[in-house]
C-alpha cells in the first residue's frame, strides 16, 4: 500500500509512502491540540496546518523570512497565506501524497521560529478584521 491512515488519539493521518508511521503518527499527535500542540490535522488527513499572529506585520514578515530560508535548506516548502499579522500554515507533502517526516520537522522549525519572533498566544483573536482565513 503506498499510504494509509492511523489512529493516533482520535487523530487520523493519511502517511506519505514509505514513512515509519508509528513513529511519524507520535510525532504529528504531539503537534496537535490533543496532544498538547498548537497544530490541528487538515481536512484531509494529509497534513498539519495553524496559524501564527504576530504584534506587527514586520515581525510576521521576519518569521516567513525564517521559515522560507529553512524551507531552502530542507527543500520542503509550505503552502502559507499572510494578512497583515497572520500567516497560516500549512505542511503538507505533494509527492508522495501524505504526511511526511519533512511535514513534522517543518511545523516544529515554524513553533520554534514563532516563538522567537514573538508570537502572540493567541493567534485566534482577529484583530486586524481579515476574518479567519485559509488557503
Amino acid at each position: 500500500m503506498s499510504s494509509s491512515s492511523q489512529r493516533q488519539s482520535t487523530v487520523r493521518f493519511q502517511f506519505s509512502a514509505g514513512e515509519d508511521e508509528e513513529q511519524l503518527g507520535r510525532d504529528a499527535a504531539s503537534l496537535t491540540t490533543g496532544g498538547q500542540g498548537r497544530w490541528r490535522v487538515t481536512d484531509d488527513n494529509r497534513g498539519l496546518e495553524r496559524t501564527f499572529r504576530f504584534k506587527t506585520f514586520k515581525a510576521t514578515w521576519e518569521f516567513m523570512n525564517t521559515v522560507a530560508a529553512e524551507c531552502k535548506v530542507q527543500k520542503h516548502h509550505p503552502e502559507w497565506t499572510n494578512v497583515f499579522n497572520k500567516t497560516h500554515v500549512r505542511w503538507t507533502t505533494h509527492k508522495p501524497i501524505g504526511l511526511s517526516s519533512k511535514d513534522i520537522i517543518m511545523a516544529r522549525f515554524c513553533d520554534e521560529a514563532g516563538t522567537r519572533h514573538g508570537e502572540l498566544a493567541d493567534a485566534t483573536d482577529d484583530e486586524c478584521g481579515c476574518g479567519d482565513f485559509k488557503p
